[in-house]
């Protein structure tokens, strides 16, 4: 794609970039004395033995190398399991024997000399080291260790709205999508809520971009700082005379695929570094479409996290059919470790997004995810020629609609009590029982469709474009008031009563005519006929009654 552009353009779009400071956060501390575990085999270890620190040092054998000497201090793991948990000033290996007897060694530091780590996680603790002792040698790898001694800080990278979060109802697992995506291990559950270990986390960010209803957020930088930090360079890009800008977002880990000379060869692209990739979401990618760019793409490195990779991957083909049902071209935003294929792939289309033109968005980047995304739609379909209202979306999206059978649905209201977006809503205060649906606060979660006690309710993804009808409260189901057939209140739907005595119509305790007619009363008049009632006072539930 061959753009003529302002050779000033790209110089002050990125002064206004870099001009970005993002609010502060909170910060996490460590405090490491240097106490090192050593765990390798008895080669490794001999060579471990000889390096030069000044620091206590802890050695775990795992195995024999046939002419190598052990060091005499060193802790043989023979048949036992070995576990390791904790991080940087605060690690535990525990090695047990199979009756169950432990030896535990504390540390701050762990160094792994396995061929495979010892510790089997995409992206192992803060003081984990995993390395090649006969690669890097003994002095580099002291070095190293030396320099890991002393108190290190660094920025708590998430917030936790449990209020919103859809992992548990009543101690039910619904949601796992965070724990499953963190590739560090910082997640687990607790019952209805997850907990994010601080010192664990590492700012990966796949969390808060797999969570369906942004109850983790990602907060350093936050989603507006991220967002208004892209549009005001985009906006500063097109105040200089900048075409058809391509936004790349990286990190430290694709740094060096950002050859200079793809950069000095295409003025129109405008890097955008982030802490880690996995933690641009569809969110931020559909507002820097809207905010003015023409491509938008994610650069990974072979070194990425498989899990983040996937979590990227999925949230791509959810965007790329918004785009499709808008007439967009769907490769406007894309995950590449190749700029430069990607930039050949669309030189072939000269129009800067699809077959129409977007006018910039204007408005301030909101920090909830999911009112971003919808902002950014909104931008997109008012201006989109097609109009189409809505139209279906991969499994697993977070948008979609319920359906309820309303056959076998008795309103109870499980359903309303469960859903953690509010989209199920009671309409019990009104003259009729409903249950309401609001689709703009519906995230697919499932919850609902577990829920239902009589397996009644549906869910299918999808997105409505059309932002009043997605936000209109409309009724799944419906039924009339029974009323207490004593004092004439309405107390409940006409379909659970029915139901109700359906079900009971058999059983010992309902023989009588009294027990059965107070199941259409009230709580009220109920307890007042059974007062008066002398046999179900005295427990009698024969057909006497």
């Amino acid at each position: 794609m061959t753009v003529s552009n302002h050779p000033e353009a790209r110089i002050q779009a990125l002064i206004k970039r870099d001009e970005f400071v993002p609010v502060p956060t909170s910060l996490i501390s460590y405090q490491s004395n240097g106490h090192i575990i050593v765990i390798g085999d008895s080669a490794d270890l001999a060579l471990a033995h000889n390096m030069t620190l000044d620091l206590p040092i802890s050695l775990i054998l795992v195995s024999d190398v046939k002419g190598e000497s052990v060091p005499t201090n060193a802790i043989y793991l023979a048949d036992r399991t070995l576990d390791i948990a904790g991080y940087l000033g605060n690690f535990r290996v525990t090695l047990t024997d199979s009756s169950g007897s432990t030896e535990v060694v504390s540390a701050d530091l762990v160094l792994d000399l396995n061929t495979q780590a010892i510790k089997n996680i995409e992206i192992l603790p803060p003081g984990y080291l995993h390395r090649n002792i006969q690669e890097i040698g003994v002095k580099a790898l002291s070095q190293e260790l030396g320099e890991m001694t002393g108190t290190f800080e660094k920025p708590k990278y998430f917030n936790y709205d449990v209020s919103i979060c859809a992992h548990g109802v009543n101690g039910v697992q619904f949601c796992t999508q965070c724990i499953d995506a963190c590739p560090a291990d910082a997640i687990i559950s607790l019952g209805d809520k997850i907990e994010v270990n601080p010192f664990l986390c590492q700012g990966g960010g796949t969390c808060a971009t797999a969570c369906p209803s942004g109850a983790i957020r990602y907060v350093y930088p936050s989603l507006a700082d991220s967002g208004n930090q892209v549009r005001k360079m985009l906006q500063t890009y097109r105040e200089q005379g900048g075409q058809q800008p391509i936004v790349v977002f990286y990190s430290d880990d694709e740094s060096e695929v950002l050859e200079e000379n793809i950069l000095s060869s295409h003025r129109e692209i405008l890097p955008v570094k982030v802490e880690e990739i996995a933690s641009v979401g569809m969110d931020l990618c559909l507002s820097t479409l809207v905010y003015g760019a023409s491509q938008v793409m994610l650069l990974t490195s072979h070194s990425a996290p498989k899990s983040s990779l996937e979590v990227m991957e999925r949230q791509l083909s959810w965007v790329k059919a918004m785009l499709v049902g808008l007439e967009i071209n769907s490769e406007r935003i894309s995950i590449t470790n190749n700029i430069a294929d990607n930039i050949d792939l669309l030189s072939e289309n000269q129009q800067p997004i699809g077959s129409w033109q977007i006018k910039p968005a204007i408005y301030a980047m909101p920090d909830n995810k999911r009112n971003a995304i919808y902002q950014a739609i909104d931008h997109l379909y008012q201006q989109s020629t097609k109009q189409q209202e809505q139209i279906e979306l991969p499994a697993g999206a977070p948008f979609g609609t319920v359906t309820i059978d309303s056959e076998s649905c008795t309103l109870c209201l499980a359903c309303v009590g469960a859903c953690p977006g509010k989209a199920l809503q009671d309409g019990s205060n009104r003259e009729v029982p409903e249950v309401f649906f609001i689709e703009s606060n519906c995230i697919q979660c499932n919850v609902c469709t577990l829920t239902c006690p009589e397996q009644a309710i549906e869910i299918a993804p999808r997105i409505i474009f059309d932002r009043e009808k997605r936000n209109r409260s409309r009724a799944l189901n419906q039924d009339s008031p029974f009323d207490c057939i004593s004092c004439g209140k309405a107390f409940a739907p006409t379909s659970v009563i029915n139901k109700m005595t359906e079900k009971l119509k058999d059983h010992y305790m309902f023989q009588g005519a009294n027990a059965m007619s107070r199941l259409k009363m009230c709580a009220d008049c109920r307890v007042v006929d059974i007062v008066q009632d002398d046999a179900a006072m005295n427990g009698r539930f024969d057909s006497l009654n």
